[in-house]
Order: structure tokens, then sequence, then C-alpha cells
């Protein structure tokens, strides 16, 4: 069944098992203020419980992703930040580790915090005027999000170095080659591209998707060794799904397979 919410600043909708989060503060090049910080958690909340959500999408209205944190509730921070903290942790370890593969449609900048959202996605779709940037340094502040742990893994530490120091922008193209993002293209065709992406994952093997997902995330942090024994003891967990019956006796009766997420 496909549900449609919306809010002021953070729009819901499931369609064709794909949950569309989209931050809805184009005025305001969708920066986080509390508000929307607290709807986009409760969307990424709802899109991982859902059943009927299979692929999650995180997108921006307007001409941009996000602008980052707004700038101008930062006078009121300085006693708040560990909930501020958690807050956002919360948030995009959710996105990071939720059981379902995760996709930025980058329709514009992707800075600070709003970088760090695009970052924890799986896969990543931009237009040719999207960029990443982490400019804290311009106001005198180190960075967050977890930009730190996520950046060196994708650019190397030189690159993420440079780009924390000088504050300076890691356009689309330049993400593409290093592969940031996984594909670059026209605004008129972002939502087409990232749809029949996202509808294509949402038809596939659920539980088997999320073992992925749940396997590179370990290999992360593992030796080889380690790797390997965690795939095994997820495949064994595999091998009784009807996901995993459904594709073997596809594959031996020479048909597409019909999976039900189970």
């Amino acid at each position: 069944m496909d549900t449609k919410t919306g809010t002021e600043v953070v729009r819901y909708a499931v369609e064709n098992g794909v949950a569309w989060i989209r931050l809805n503060r184009p005025e305001r090049m969708n920066a986080v203020n509390g508000a929307l910080r607290r709807a986009l958690a409760d969307a990424v909340r709802r899109a991982e419980r859902e059943e009927g959500a299979r692929v999650v999408v995180v997108t921006g209205e307007g001409r941009a992703f996000c602008a980052g944190a707004d700038v101008r509730e930062f006078g009121s921070r300085e006693g708040d930040i560990g909930s501020l903290g958690q807050d956002y942790e919360a948030l995009l370890s959710r996105l990071r580790t939720m059981p379902k593969p995760t996709i930025a449609a980058l329709n514009g900048v992707a800075a600070g915090i709003g970088a760090s959202l695009a970052l924890v996605c799986d896969l990543r779709y931009a237009v040719p005027e999207a960029a990443f940037v982490e400019a804290f340094v311009k106001i005198g502040l180190t960075v967050d999000g977890g930009v730190s742990w996520l950046l060196p893994r994708l650019v190397g530490t030189a690159k993420a170095l440079e780009m924390f120091y000088t504050g300076d922008p890691l356009g689309a193209e330049e993400a593409l080659r290093r592969g940031v993002v996984n594909r670059v293209v026209e605004p008129d065709a972002l939502e087409s591209t990232v749809r029949e992406v996202a509808e294509r994952l949402a038809a596939g093997p659920t539980v088997a998707l999320g073992a992925i997902k749940r396997s590179v995330n370990h290999a992360a942090s593992s030796t080889l060794e380690e790797a390997m024994e965690f795939e095994f003891l997820l495949q064994r967990a595999q091998m009784r799904t009807d996901d995993f019956k459904e594709g073997v006796s596809a594959f031996l009766e020479k048909r597409s397979p019909r999976f039900q997420g189970r």
C-alpha cells in the first residue's frame, strides 16, 4: 500500500515500495533547524520500521539538497551541543545501518550536516550543480556529523583534510571520478533516474539486500577472515528465506524471480 504524509519541513511518501523523504525548507536551502531535525529523524525512523518501505530515498526541495545546519540557531547552541550531537548521531547511524538500501538524490549543494546526510546513504546520484562542502573552518569550528570517518574512506585522507582545512567544495564531476557519487545526471532526469534504481531494488530480495549492507558495514572494521566468517553466518540464515528458495527455483526454471521480501 502506498502512504503519504506531509509536514511543514519534511515530506514523506511511500510509493511502489520506496520511502521518499524530502527536506522542505527551500527558502533556506533546506538548512537544518530544530523542527527539520526532529521531523527528519521521525521520517527516517518511520521508513526503517515501515514494512512497505523497502528502499529509502532522501532528497531536497528547491535548489539545494541541504545547506547544513541553520547558522541562525548557532547562538543558542553552546549549552545544548550534547543533545544536538545525540540527535544527529541517532539519525545518521540509523540511515547507515538500517537493513534497507538508502539513496541520496542530490539536487544541489550538500554542506556540513547535509553532506553527512548524503554520505551515510548507500548510493548517491547528483546533478552537475551539486557539491559537497565542509566549511566548518570558515566559522572557526571543527567538523561534525561523522564526516571525519566518512569522507576519508571515500576520497582518501589527504583530499578530506584539504576540504576540511580550506572549506573548498568537491564538485559533482570530481565526486563522480572519486567514486563518491554513483552517477551525475541532468536536473530533469534526477528523480526518474533515482526512482528507477530505487524501485528496482524494492522489487529485489529485501532480506538479502539488508544482509549485503550489514556485510559491507561489518567489513569496514574487520579482517578478511572476520569478514568471510560474518558473510557465511548471514548466508546460513538467508538460505532459510522464501526469497532464496524462489531465487533458486527461478534460476533452475530459467525465469525471472518473484521476490516477496521474506
